[in-house]
């Protein structure tokens, strides 16, 4: 192989491709001898050792171009004295092309660098969808296509999503939340280092023993995932996803896990790397103590939707261009759950998480994610039931406010699943409604079950997979949440990004937000009450719909009931729908009785005030 090297210019970690020219630039670990090693890509044969002179370094960084590469048929590693590793800011990784390769075991798990080479022209910009208008949908590449009646090319992989878009279109979500989707070991596995008899060590790697299914821990943060997105194509095919995403409307928002090790320099690179490469819309982060403050100022991130489960004060007091930070936590879960399962919830709390919202930024509301019990496992499950995951069911949380009705588990009890079903509608009714951004997990909206597990990180099955349903009962609720995501885009004054003032500030006789019990305008928050009416006045929306929304939450067992406060004008009630019942009325009768409402036990009531028809 003729090649011909010269110092690289030090701008981009990496292997770069520049016309002809790979710019390799990395540091080392120690002020030690340098070199790239290059192989065949399919025997993964050693073809080359391109080693550094000194004078390519600065520091611990070496940068060094070389001409005459065939990278198509290449890979590479890195080494620093003896020590040989893979390039952390690779942006292709070779080895991992097929999900839970058990050949891999034979190779000891190696993987390796490949190169970045595509000419994909972009069909689509940013989809820059408002904090007021986004509804998130959380998936799993793999779980969320595989057990959908997928072609054998689909399931598990980005055709896969490409191909039930416009099922997610049509229920209504705008924001595509997905586990990593960037490279990493799904394989787990144990290596130990032993002394051979000639007295050197080498290390010995045992078959795998499980699957990591989620793809938390450390990462190859520049590389699509090939197993995913096929094999030598997988940049490309990256990017037609996200193409074909905002082509249908929505964002893609990335979650990342990182580490204490990763220094805020790398994260912002890792951030700012996707977005200018494959147009990602938005991140949600994972690890403790991030350097989010650091990462905020990234300019070319600042109109890129950051999610984090706490940022500093500093942080969220900054004013911002535009509100891209959200703060994303269980927060508003578990006062729900409390209030439902009796377990000494307070209304006062669940009032507060409905309308949390910041000036500059904001928040996200779910009844469930994939850190905890499913929608209906909250429902169905007393206690977890992780005993697949082979560590004794100690993993998960214990705290989970679930309830299971008196069965545990599945049941063909008519009543049970009743029940079942009208706290699922009442809570992600909840959440859908909230001033918030709503979340929905994948699954939820057709009552998906995991079998009481509350941790399948690895459970690549029927366990972690989302169990698509043609029964009555997963066809209806789907079509229930369909129509309260309709509720919520007809209705923005439930998704004012502006906190609520609570007070009459626009002087029209009626504050934007005010709650309500047994009788209008008095609502006593005491830790007894387990009921509350929260009334949203059309006067304050931004459009030409100004109908009135009057949300009725009555957690007790017995119904309730609510005094309806009179309206302005012309304007009456009409009821739209209650959550022990599985479908939307279409409003156009008003209540006969304009005073009072009565609201069943554990049950959320909604309606809507807007002027009488034909009067």
């Amino acid at each position: 192989m003729a090649l011909s090297i010269k110092k690289g210019d030090f701008l981009e970690y990496g292997a770069i491709v520049k016309g002809t020219d790979v710019i390799f630039t990395f540091d080392t670990d120690k002020l030690s001898e340098a070199s790239v090693l290059l192989y065949d890509v399919d025997t993964k044969k050693l073809i080359h050792e391109i080693l550094l002179p000194k004078e390519f370094s600065v520091g611990r960084v070496y940068s060094v171009c070389v001409s005459g590469l065939d990278i198509k048929h290449l890979c590479y590693l890195l080494k620093s004295g003896k020590l040989v590793y893979l390039d952390p800011y690779a942006k292709r990784i070779i080895g991992r092309e097929v999900w839970m390769d058990q050949s891999r075991y034979e190779k000891d798990y190696k993987i390796y660098g490949g190169f970045y080479f595509d000419d994909y022209t972009w069909k689509t910009d940013f989809a820059s969808i408002p904090s007021d208008k986004t509804i998130i949908y959380k998936m799993h590449m793999r779980g969320f296509t595989m057990d959908h009646k997928r072609t054998k090319s689909e399931k598990g992989t980005y055709k896969g999503v490409i191909s039930l878009l416009p099922e997610l279109k049509d229920l209504g979500v705008t924001s595509l939340e997905m586990l990593p989707i960037y490279e990493f070991e799904e394989m787990r596995y144990k290596s130990e280092t032993k002394v051979m008899a000639s007295k050197k060590t080498k290390e010995v790697f045992f078959p795998a023993y499980g699957t990591n299914y989620w793809g938390y821990g450390t990462g190859n943060y520049f590389a699509p995932k090939a197993s995913y997105f096929g094999g030598k194509n997988v940049i490309l095919h990256a990017k037609e996803l996200v193409d074909a995403i905002h082509e249908n409307g929505m964002e893609l928002i990335m979650e990342i896990s990182f580490s204490n090790e990763h220094t805020a320099e790398f994260i912002s690179l890792v951030l700012q790397y996707w977005v200018q490469q494959y147009h990602v819309d938005g991140f949600h982060l994972l690890g403790a103590a991030l350097p989010m403050e650091s990462v905020v100022k990234n300019p070319y991130l600042a109109n890129t939707k950051l999610f984090y489960d706490n940022y500093s004060y500093e942080v969220l007091s900054s004013e911002e261009d535009k509100k891209h930070l959200f703060v994303y936590n269980d927060d508003f879960t578990y006062p729900l759950r409390r209030l439902q399962h009796h377990m000494d919830g307070n209304i006062a709390d669940f009032a507060d998480q409905m309308r949390r919202q910041g000036e500059h930024f904001g928040f996200v509301n779910y009844a469930a994610s994939n850190s905890g019990f499913c929608l209906w496992d909250v429902y169905s499950y007393g206690e977890k039931h992780n005993w697949d995951n082979g560590e004794e069911n100690t993993d998960g949380s214990n705290y989970n406010c679930s309830h299971n009705h008196g069965v545990e588990g599945p049941t063909k009890k008519t009543s049970i699943n009743k029940i079942r079903l009208m706290n699922a509608r009442c809570a992600i009714t909840s959440a859908l409604l909230s001033q918030s951004v709503p979340l929905i997990l994948s699954g939820d909206e057709i009552i998906n079950s995991q079998s009481g597990n509350n941790n399948p990180y690895c459970q690549d099955n029927e366990i972690g997979w989302v169990n698509f349903s043609n029964k009555k009962s997963a066809v209806k609720f789907r079509e229930y949440v369909k129509a309260i995501i309709r509720f919520r885009k007809e209705h923005d004054i439930l998704t004012k990004d502006t906190p609520m003032a609570l007070n009459d500030y626009k002087h029209v006789g009626i504050p934007d937000l005010s709650y309500h019990g047994r009788e209008p305008w008095i609502m006593g928050i005491g830790a007894e009450k387990k009921a509350i009416g929260i009334y949203y006045s059309g006067q304050y929306s931004k459009t030409k719909n100004k109908e009135d929304v009057m949300l009725l939450y009555n957690f007790y067992y017995d119904s309730e009931e609510f005094a309806a406060p009179k309206l302005s004008g012309k304007k009456k009630w009409y009821y739209v729908t209650n959550t022990a019942d599985d479908t939307f009325l279409p409003a156009d009768e008003p209540l006969k009785d304009q005073t009072k409402v009565i609201v069943p036990g554990g049950t959320v009531t909604i309606l809507v005030g807007k002027e009488v028809s034909n009067e």
